[in-house]
């Protein structure tokens, strides 16, 4: 997440951000975030 946070710092839009990211583990391996879910880790991680 750290890669997502230096976009987002940069003003990298959301959507862009989400197309360059994949999970690595789970159901969903390979597959790239969903933008609600990104705000989520993103929200996580600053709190």
């Amino acid at each position: 997440m750290r890669f997502a946070h230096a976009l987002r710092e940069k003003g990298t839009p959301i959507p862009d951000i989400v197309k360059k990211l994949t999970t690595k583990t789970g159901q969903s391996a390979g597959r790239h975030l969903s933008v609600a879910s990104l705000y989520r880790v993103l929200a996580d991680n600053d709190a």
